[in-house]
């Protein structure tokens, strides 16, 4: 007989499952974001261009890339299709920018939903940290 023979595991918890909703959360964080952040990038440059922003006339030449790009078969064909989009520069910034903030804010949204109607912080197996007050030692 082992020295431990008499633990045993509690195998009757519930294990906790995911809810759905979380699985939608994480559909916005990772798919829809990037779709809105594009936009959002596309309707800045669009509204920079009518105001005549000055940093965007320095981002509004047209992407040319090496030689060496054009001549890779389906990679040439993409970095001929990139090199036609006017402001692709100040998109690509813009929609970097945007990616970050709209990523931050559903995560941030998320953490704060996931930890008012979330499952509790501790299980049946766990044990808060203690509270333990000492006295100051004075010599």
């Amino acid at each position: 007989m082992a020295k431990y023979n008499t633990y045993q595991k509690n195998k009757d918890l519930p294990r906790p499952t995911l809810h759905p909703v979380w699985r939608g959360i994480g559909l916005v964080i990772n798919i829809i974001s990037p779709i809105i952040s594009l936009a959002a990038a596309i309707v800045v440059v669009d509204i920079g261009k009518t105001q005549s922003w000055p940093f965007l006339a320095s981002m509004s030449g047209k992407v040319i890339f090496s030689p060496v790009f054009y001549q890779i078969p389906w990679i040439g064909n993409v970095a001929r299709w990139l090199s036609t989009i006017p402001y692709l520069q100040a998109i690509t910034l813009f929609f970097v920018i945007f990616l970050l903030l709209f990523s931050s804010v559903f995560a941030l949204i998320n953490a704060i939903l996931y930890r008012m109607i979330g499952p509790p912080r501790y299980t049946p197996l766990d044990e808060p940290a203690p509270r333990v007050k000492t006295k100051r030692y004075t010599r």
